[in-house]
């Protein structure tokens, strides 16, 4: 018997519940605050989220998925940016499938560096310089 066989336990023991693995937008109401959270899998009986804040074990929280969907949870564990949450009432996973996730509002702007003007630069400077050119641009480096 392996020595660490009785403190893990088994794969697929510690869970009630097959997971569904998914990046999904949600909001975690918990100790008199609202926290944006990404939510990694989903199951009927829990969840795994990951979020900007600290949150305690042992909280009592709403997980909200989308306008018509929030699931009372319990916080099982911590670590890091991420949580276990136990549902307390069997959640319908085909809720997900009905509902419309909040989406990223777009904040994406171009890096200066795809400036046309210092792009243009870049791709002159880049190009591939003939052997004439080479030679010019060496001359006195190499022997001719």
């Amino acid at each position: 018997m392996n020595i660490w066989s009785q403190w893990i336990p088994k794969i697929g023991e510690a869970r009630g519940a097959r997971r569904q693995a998914l990046i999904w937008k949600g909001i975690l109401r918990h100790d008199n605050q609202s926290t944006a959270v990404k939510v990694r899998n989903v199951s009927t009986t829990g969840a795994m989220i990951q979020s900007p804040t600290k949150i305690a074990a042992g909280s009592e929280s709403l997980l909200e998925l989308s306008d018509g969907v929030s699931i009372p949870a319990t916080v099982q564990w911590a670590v890091g940016d991420q949580a276990g949450l136990s549902f307390h009432t069997p959640f319908d996973l085909a809720q997900l499938g009905q509902s419309k996730p909040v989406a990223a509002q777009p904040n994406w702007s171009p890096p200066a560096y795809l400036d046309s003007a210092i792009q243009a630069a870049w791709e002159r400077r880049m190009r591939r310089l003939s052997p004439a050119q080479l030679r010019a641009e060496f001359k006195g480096y190499v022997n001719d």
